[in-house]
């Protein structure tokens, strides 16, 4: 079958712009952060469509379809706390006054998965966590220590991981230590995890993540698809 001049056009577009699409998603890298960190407007992932963000500002973790390694509990306002910022309602360089998630005194690490079944029928493509403070260590300078986060696949393979030495010196709640980690991963995240290798004195906040939603290839290719038809009944008409 011979196409058309335009259809064939708008076919060497498409696959051009999916081509160039799917090479920028390839190099694009997985894991994003450590980013200061104040407010959700701080986040990279900010105005993303069916985003879920998890402040634990009522002292748990009810957002749908993510659970927790067992540990950690919400840390709620005293002069230890470290909630995110603007939790409180003003950005003031304290976070005294939120609900954090708390390590517990028990847990070195910390892992949050996510259940495909009860978010649509797909794993998150973005997901991100704030580290907001340390305070206690066995090793080193107390607030002060070494923080990694992970990402994994649906098959438990690590997708990325990152690490950088966080923390003011106080186990009080400053928040300009407050740093942002995230992943995007368009196959979809099965969990994450932070740890600090020397202390089980920590916390996190503003869990956040997103379910999968077509990826920028396939949005042109359905694209193309539209055009063609557009193309096929113009055609009709003048036929």
């Amino acid at each position: 079958m011979r196409m058309n001049p335009l259809a064939a056009a708008i076919v060497a577009t498409g696959l051009s712009v999916a081509a160039s699409t799917a090479s920028a998603v390839a190099i694009a890298p997985p894991i994003i952060g450590p980013t200061p960190y104040l407010s959700f407007a701080d986040s990279p992932f900010t105005g993303l469509p069916g985003i879920h963000l998890e402040t634990f500002e009522d002292g748990a973790l009810n957002t749908p379809g993510v659970s927790v390694s067992a540990g950690g509990f919400g840390s709620g306002p005293s002069q230890f706390s470290d909630s995110v910022d603007a939790d409180d309602g003003a950005i003031d360089g304290s976070g005294a006054s939120g609900f954090a998630f708390y390590s517990g005194g028990t847990q070195s690490s910390i892992t949050f998965s996510f259940d495909a079944a009860a978010l649509g029928g797909h794993l998150p493509t973005h997901v991100g966590l704030v580290w907001t403070d340390v305070g206690n260590v066995w090793a080193g300078s107390l607030g002060s220590g070494e923080v990694t986060f992970r990402a994994f696949d649906a098959g438990g393979v690590e997708i990325g991981s990152t690490s950088a030495v966080l923390g003011n010196g106080s186990a009080l709640s400053n928040t300009s230590e407050d740093r942002f980690f995230g992943v995007t991963y368009s196959a979809g995240v099965k969990s994450i995890s932070m740890s600090m290798n020397n202390s089980m004195d920590w916390e996190v906040d503003h869990l956040q993540y997103t379910a999968a939603v077509p990826e920028p290839a396939s949005v042109a290719l359905f694209g193309i698809g539209g055009l063609l038809l557009a193309a096929r009944a113009a055609r009709r008409r003048r036929a």
